[in-house]
């Protein structure tokens, strides 16, 4: 695998699994907070397992794409770089914050979870689900390159580091969103920027490689099971530490499957707009059930069903209305959106100059 620029497909499909999740998850807690869930047993330990790894899997894969394009940093490029996150994370993390809660307070009667002005205020320092996710990555960005810097690039002390400060955040809340984001997450996307390093796809080549990881992942499953029948007797800390092996090895093991992932036509659909799914989902899928449970439909299933279509297909038809658009697609993407803008633009002088 070379370190360049070019889009990897096994990258692309795990961002849209761990999207697949994301998704899931939040309808099957929306469905059991709505008392619709049937299944709660099943359901519940669906959930349960989806949360064991699927964020770390969303770091991780962050933690792959900071590596594969990262550059040596002067400070005054280490200004830039962290302004351009703050703006690129900053924009939508604002917006669709603001909008998610300004429609909850408008269906405030009809929604799981009202919100309020504790929630606009929670912007600043208590993120709220699905959005403490950029809050959280943008954390990263700022610090990641500092500890690289101070720990001069030595990936086994900083990933030590990291694992002593996940450790430490079991037991310590500073209460500062930016610093306890970090402590918690960071490990995740350096196991990331370390599997970059290793060159993972170069060891997992042959049939005998993916049965392994096959029966490595039935394994996982099995002992998530028993793990999930037990856990409410595990103490609050060996349950944490136990989560962090669990995140761990999910993630691999999700990476090791997917690197043999070579063509998927529903993933190759979703591919491009995961971003917008993971910024819309929750208010397509909100709406859905609202409007369902307003005509007296209460069957889990069409919920399901429904909910899940809805939160994937409509953030990907607004996706393509504004990438068609000159400026709606600002607040996906801000730079990209600029920059193509000032091309155009540029294009345009040129045409004009040379008439």
């Amino acid at each position: 695998m070379k370190n360049d620029k070019k889009r990897i497909v096994w990258i692309d499909y795990l961002k849209v699994f761990a999207c697949i999740l994301v998704v899931i998850g939040h309808l099957i807690q929306s469905l059991q907070k709505s008392s619709i869930d049937n299944y709660d047993n099943i359901t519940s330990f669906i959930n349960w397992f989806i949360y064991l790894f699927h964020m770390p899997l969303f770091f991780a894969v962050s933690g792959y794409l900071y590596e594969m394009n990262k550059k040596q940093f002067s400070w005054k490029q280490y200004k830039n770089f962290v302004i351009k996150k703050i703006i690129n994370l900053g924009v939508p993390y604002i917006v669709f914050y603001l909008l998610y809660v300004i429609i909850n307070i408008i269906f405030a009667s009809s929604v799981n979870t009202p919100k309020g002005i504790e929630e606009i205020i929670g912007i600043i320092n208590n993120p709220m689900p699905p959005y403490w996710f950029l809050y959280a990555l943008l954390s990263i960005f700022i610090f990641i390159p500092l500890l690289e810097k101070t720990l001069k690039e030595n990936k086994k002390i900083i990933f030590i580091v990291l694992i002593a400060l996940k450790i430490i955040s079991i037991f310590i809340n500073t209460k500062i969103y930016l610093i306890d984001s970090f402590l918690k997450n960071a490990i995740f996307f350096y196991l990331g920027c370390i599997i970059n390093n290793t060159k993972v796809t170069l060891t997992f080549e042959n049939i005998k490689s993916r049965l392994k990881n096959i029966v490595l992942a039935l394994m996982y499953v099995l002992v998530a099971i028993i793990y999930y029948i037990y856990y409410n007797t595990i103490s609050y800390y060996i349950g944490a530490l136990i989560n962090i092996a669990f995140a761990i090895l999910g993630t691999l093991i999700c990476i090791h499957i997917f690197i043999y992932v070579k063509n998927c036509n529903i993933f190759d659909y979703i591919k491009e707009y995961t971003f917008q799914i993971y910024l819309l989902h929750t208010i397509f899928a909100a709406g859905f059930r609202i409007i369902l449970l307003k005509v007296g439909i209460n069957n889990y299933w069409i919920h399901f069903i429904i909910g899940f279509f809805a939160s994937i297909e409509i953030p990907i038809i607004i996706a393509k209305i504004c990438k068609k658009t000159k400026y709606f697609n600002f607040f996906f993407y801000p730079l990209k959106t600029i920059e193509k803008i000032k091309e155009k633009n540029n294009y345009k002088g040129v045409q004009k100059n040379v008439k």
